[in-house]
């Protein structure tokens, strides 16, 4: 055994790299691991018509080096099912004071092989922290908890494949961030990657039906290092301590610190209630609201405590049709009707913004076919990855038979981002807010093999997070030059993209079965599956999210997530029977509902809108009924106070350091805390610091 320890951990290594022993020094828990993982690192590489030749690190020999304060495991040629390839590694384990840092080291002398995949570390198994079942805090766009994951792992599969009993995302895309975390009662074992390259990577959690409880952890980075190539793998973190997840959150957030950058959000959005979308023709050519109908579409927004028109399918093909190819629609109206609507809107107060496709190319289009293919994204076969869409909304015929099929740009090419920005100048010249550019807020890496296109480092791993990256950037930048209150909104949730956006158009983002964290709350071995918006909002809460809504009203649960979570609304009207139920006034209790949270909102917008989410610092709540939430502007603090449940709940909430003003709900002001609140009633508690500079 190979040993590392100070006066965090105690860590102990065997012969083949695996961690078999880990333990918190400030607990009385001892020993996580249960027994080691299969392996300490799996390397895939492709040789020859082989995509899966695997190199498994339980079969390898190792020469294990130490050193003061780590521990260096080589392989100078790794060990195939079939052969040994001349593929050296070294794997680095490191102490630095709370952090288990793993570093790597890959050099491919195998001619004609490309290293595609690279697993390290890998983390288990670990059946409890601390004598309890584990919670996975898993950064699936906002944020997931899975109560007794372990359980949770074992009822999924069994599997032949490679998902069996685990579960798994890439990042960025439907990975919001580059870390997880188990939690159990007061221990936390974190662990994250500091990848600022950004490559494709994956997260994993993986279980077992026979040794039931089981969790392992584990990070791929999909490196694609080429024959002859050196390539220093991005460090990763790992932590044991005694404590919440917000600290091992908190490290993740101060390092994307050295990297994330920042800009001018322009006021209005920083101000913006809710965003109420709009399809204004669909895909198969049914027109809905024409460009004449704008102010009573805003008047309608107003009546559910929303205050942007975001227009879809504003253009002559109707919406995911002819992308890019988009020009202005006649039959609706024509240019100088759009023109003028908008800016009727925006004489009663509102906002509006246009949509535009930033990722899919239809393949019918003139573009495609004069040059425009030449930036699409090509796979391994050099085929494009194609994605198909259909919003049929009556004929069977149409949802079974015509799904529009659009190949996909890659971002790195400097003519798509060229065109792009060109298309913020094309959505000012109607007046707009903004602009809505659709999917590159995080579509999962898909890797480009096309050679002609620029990739960064020529990996096709690093040609979606940095192409995307200078796309962000190069849009953000124009939109600030066109004016510096125009706006640019994208779609889906990532710690890297949402960097260069003002605000995003989010996905995953509804509030999970009610009553859930009071079921969980009184029986932690309750295997459930909750949405769980702190993790991101935690990290990021400088970042403005819609709370994505497919239905033509906002529910009273919906206005009430949105509130303590502190999202903004949105609302969808995409087919004509949505447009039938808003004309009709068929969810007039809902929407005076919601109109009502907004209010209540704007009252306190200046702690509950411009202060920072702070989740459950300064605050106790005894009652695991009840969500409260705290946000702190300077020396004033509110908490958002919700009872998720059918039932009464009591309200047993105390606040350190700070006196409290007054107390809100929708419809009354107190200068007390209430000792109940009833079955999804919501409240807001301002308190202030008066020690405060």
């Amino acid at each position: 055994m190979y040993r590392l320890e100070n006066e965090f951990l105690s860590v102990e290594f065997d012969e083949y790299g695996r961690l078999t022993y880990l333990k918190n020094k400030e607990s009385q828990y001892g020993n996580i691991i249960t027994s080691p993982a299969e392996d300490s690192f799996r390397v895939i590489f492709k040789k020859g018509q082989n995509w899966e030749n695997v190199a498994f690190g339980s079969k390898q020999e190792f020469t294990v080096t130490e050193k003061d304060g780590s521990i260096e495991f080589s392989v100078k040629k790794t060990k195939v099912r079939d052969f040994i390839a001349d593929i050296s590694l070294t794997l680095i384990a490191a102490l630095d004071r709370e952090n288990l840092v793993f570093d790597a080291v890959i050099n491919n002398n195998e001619e004609g092989a490309l290293i595609t995949d690279f697993y390290y570390p890998i983390i288990g198994t670990v059946k409890t922290l601390a004598g309890g079942k584990p919670a996975l805090l898993w950064p699936h766009q906002s944020g997931e908890k899975y109560y007794n994951i372990g359980e949770y792992l074992a009822r999924k599969g069994p599997s032949r494949e490679i998902f069996n009993h685990s579960l798994s995302m890439t990042y960025p895309g439907h990975g919001s961030m580059q870390w997880m975390a188990l939690e159990d009662k007061d221990q936390v074992l974190y662990i994250a990657s500091h990848d600022n390259d950004f490559y494709a990577t994956e997260l994993r959690a993986k279980g077992s039906s026979i040794d039931r409880g089981a969790i392992t952890l584990t990070i791929n980075k999909m490196a694609f290092v080429k024959y002859e190539e050196a390539w220093h793998a991005p460090p990763a973190v790992l932590k044991l301590y005694t404590g919440t997840w917000h600290h091992g959150a908190h490290d993740y957030m101060e390092w994307t610190k050295t990297w994330r950058t920042y800009h001018h959000v322009p006021q209005w959005v920083r101000d913006m209630m809710g965003y109420y979308l709009v399809i204004n023709k669909q895909q198969y050519g049914h027109e809905m609201w024409k460009y004449n109908t704008l102010p009573k579409l805003y008047q309608k927004a107003v009546e559910t405590g929303c205050d942007t028109l975001g227009l879809f399918g504003w253009y002559d093909s109707g919406h995911d049709n002819k992308y890019p190819d988009l020009e202005v629609s006649e039959s609706l109206g024509g240019a100088q009707m759009l023109k003028d609507n908008i800016k009727a809107v925006q004489k009663m107060g509102g906002k509006v913004t246009l949509y535009y496709q930033g990722h899919l190319i239809d393949i019918t289009t003139d573009f495609y076919n004069n040059g425009g293919s030449n930036y699409e994204i090509k796979s391994k076969d050099g085929v494009p990855y194609y994605e198909q869409y259909n919003k049929s909304h009556e004929s069977t015929f149409l949802k079974n038979y015509t799904r529009k099929t659009f190949s996909t740009a890659c971002p790195s090419c400097p003519e798509w981002q060229s065109l792009m920005k060109e298309k913020a100048d094309f959505i000012s010249d109607f007046g707009a807010d903004g602009v809505l550019y659709d999917q590159i807020g995080g579509i999962p890496p898909k890797p480009c093999f096309d050679n002609r296109h620029p990739h960064a480092k020529g990996k096709p791993s690093l040609s979606m997070s940095n192409g995307r990256k200078e796309l962000l950037n190069g849009i953000q930048n124009r939109t600030k030059e066109i004016d510096k209150e125009f706006a640019f909104f994208t779609e889906v949730i990532t710690d890297l993209y949402s960097t260069y956006v003002d605000c995003l158009h989010g996905i995953c983002a509804y509030p999970s079965r009610e009553g859930n964290r009071l079921d969980v709350g009184l029986d932690n071995e309750r295997v459930e599956v909750i949405n769980y918006p702190e993790l991101f909002r935690y990290c990021f809460s400088d970042i403005i999210i819609t709370l994505r809504n497919q239905y033509p009203y906002i529910s009273p649960r919906v206005a009430n997530y949105a509130f303590t979570f502190g999202y903004r609304y949105e609302m969808e009207i995409r087919y004509q029977a949505d447009c039938d139920d808003v004309l009709n006034n068929t969810y007039a209790e809902y929407n005076e509902y919601a109109r009502k949270v907004t209010e209540l909102r704007r009252k306190y917008w200046d702690v509950l809108g411009y202060g920072t989410f702070m989740d459950t610092h300064h605050i106790t709540c005894n009652n695991p009924g009840i969500i409260a939430k705290s946000y702190v502007n300077g020396n004033k603090l509110a908490v958002a106070i919700w009872n998720d449940t059918d039932k009464d709940a009591v309200l047993d909430l105390q606040v350190k350091d700070y006196k409290l003003i007054e107390v809100s709900t929708v419809d009354d002001t107190f200068t007390a805390l209430p000792g109940k609140l009833l079955p999804q009633q919501i409240a807001v508690a301002l308190f202030e610091n008066q020690q405060h500079d």
